[in-house]
């Protein structure tokens, strides 16, 4: 396994003309954009490099990481050096490097929406009413923790999970006052992107949660980009659903542009 950046190059550079087609083109890519990798999740390098995600999962096992996360970790900790301390996971440590690699995976969505935070997405959506949440697939979590978090602090929420008639029929009147959060997670980005697109031409103000820059939902002012990546077949959703409670908490607190400003900084 490559200790370090310059190791995961030089590897990637020894042996590229042992590699298939398929991870001869994601190699190029990792050692194109090696100095992006803590920021760019396994969605974003598998539709960049013209792959499935899985494919860049086994590519990082191939290489002798234990997934994408590990491998990125470890291009992250040669970036920022101090972030390697004494009590980081012995190996074996499976738990360890779980926990370590979600701590990873929060370090980059802070890093993502530092420079625009939470603030303006809650003062779009504050004094909207109904707020529609709309998502599919591994979209559902965060769809249902969001709907959670803001019924039970009295606002009114309504759930789109699917295109099937009177939902898709649904979309042709929106309620004047709505407000639209979306969110898409991997390929399965279909009810975000008609519901979205659906909110935008009745002026509705739309934000979306997603977890790549080259999902079409990224062209939305209100965009947020927050890492989902992928274990095993599904993804880990520990970034996207704390960026989800603080929207929640922001949507539902008095004053709270002021104090959601910072969020993420």
């Amino acid at each position: 396994m490559p200790p370090d950046a310059h190791a995961l190059l030089e590897r990637l550079r020894r042996d590229f003309d042992r590699f298939s087609p398929a991870q001869q083109a994601l190699a190029r890519y990792l050692a194109d954009h090696i100095a992006e990798l803590p920021l760019l999740s396994a969605h974003e390098i598998a539709r960049a490099a013209h792959c499935s995600p899985a494919t860049v999962v086994r590519f990082a096992q191939s290489l002798g990481y234990s997934g994408y996360p590990h491998l990125q970790t470890t291009v992250r900790q040669s970036q920022r050096p101090s972030a390697v301390t004494s009590g980081a996971p012995a190996r074996g440590d499976e738990i360890g490097r779980a926990i370590a690699d979600e701590r990873g995976g929060l370090d980059d969505a802070r890093t993502r929406l530092q420079s625009r935070g939470l603030g303006p997405v809650v003062a779009a959506l504050r004094d909207r009413s109904p707020l529609i949440l709309a998502g599919e697939g591994h979209a559902r979590p965060v769809i249902a923790l969001l709907e959670e978090r803001l019924t039970r602090n009295g606002r009114a929420v309504a759930v789109l999970g699917s295109l099937d008639g009177p939902e898709r029929a649904w979309l042709d009147s929106l309620p004047a006052r709505a407000g639209m959060i979306a969110v898409g997670v991997g390929r399965e980005n279909r009810v975000a992107e008609t519901a979205s697109a659906a909110a935008l031409a009745a002026g509705l103000p739309v934000a979306a949660l997603i977890d790549s820059t080259l999902s079409t939902l990224a062209r939305i002012p209100l965009a947020r980009i927050v890492p989902a990546e992928i274990r095993g077949d599904a993804p880990s959703l520990v970034p996207m659903v704390a960026v989800a409670q603080a929207l929640a908490t922001g949507l539902t607190r008095r004053q709270a542009p002021a104090q959601l400003a910072a969020v993420g900084a």
